[in-house]
């Protein structure tokens, strides 16, 4: 604990993180851009940019996947404003140290099982951190109208995590969710709101225009309707009605999330869908 005058302390090389390394990025659409480290300019982000510590991303109508060096995948939101903190790993231990401060936004975030044990992944704001080891969920950072205070919601899809104040400390597990307030610290755990039920899974085929619709969820003001293409999300739309008209989907596979918010802003577990349209056959 006390390391008396004139001590040496040797600390093994392999103990620490002397790499930086880069982030890579898989999928952009729409408009963001990328301030890079000591620079006021702001560059259009592009698929296959390298992303260096320091650097800040900030997406405006668009978002963008984003890749780490353990595979660990971070999409940015529309709207929001992350800072590449630190990007640190080591190939020969395996120790990383991926640390994202979210500006403003939302961010979702999935992220590989750690496989050193003084490895940290995490996303900070002026409310709390988020600490990981190996899971998927959801962070935004707010402003509060009436207070000023900075509000960091968190919600927990799979896995486990840590959520770290200044004040206190809140573990949750997958299906649940947390409110930081800044100088008020981390609020006792809360349940997701459940997947939303839907009967569309059970129709043979379906065709487009489609009225995508399913069940009332108990507690839920509105919803959220998410269309993901692999690693891009094409759009987010969000509605107070339990359906939502979509005729805006081109050829391809997709995969659509539906899920509920509740009075809080939280929002609730997936309904995914996956769905694969073909080409339209040329008239004869």
């Amino acid at each position: 604990k006390y390391l008396p005058p004139k001590s040496t302390l040797k600390i093994p090389r392999a103990w620490l993180i002397d790499q930086s390394t880069t982030a890579l990025v898989i999928a952009v659409e729409g408009d963001v851009s990328v301030a890079r480290q000591g620079s006021l300019d702001h560059e259009q982000l592009e698929i296959g940019n390298l992303l260096n510590q320091q650097d800040v991303i900030t997406s405006q109508e668009g978002t963008a996947m984003i890749k780490f060096a353990d595979d660990s995948r971070l999409l940015l939101k529309t709207n929001s404003m992350i800072k590449m903190a630190s990007l640190q790993f080591s190939n020969s231990t395996q120790l990383i140290d991926t640390r994202i401060e979210l500006l403003r936004g939302r961010v979702k975030a999935q992220v590989e099982k750690l496989r050193h044990q003084d490895s940290h992944y995490e996303i900070m704001t002026p409310a709390a951190i988020v600490a990981v080891r190996g899971t998927e969920f959801r962070v935004a950072s707010t402003v509060n109208e009436t207070t000023g205070a900075v509000e960091m919601r968190t919600e927990l899809l799979s896995g486990a995590l840590s959520v770290i104040s200044d004040d206190n400390q809140q573990d949750i597990v997958s299906g649940q969710a947390v409110l930081a307030i800044e100088k008020e610290g981390v609020s006792e755990s809360i349940e997701l709101l459940p997947r939303p039920l839907m009967a569309l899974n059970e129709r043979k085929s379906m065709t487009f225009p489609l009225l995508l619709d399913w069940n009332n969820l108990e507690k839920a003001v509105s919803y959220k309707v998410t269309l993901m293409k692999e690693e891009e999300q094409i759009w987010e739309k969000s509605t107070q009605d339990s359906e939502l008209l979509i005729d805006d989907i081109d050829s391809g596979q997709f995969q659509l999330l539906i899920r509920g918010i509740d009075a809080l802003g939280f929002e609730g577990q997936n309904r995914y869908l996956n769905i694969e349209l073909a080409e339209p056959t040329p008239a004869a």
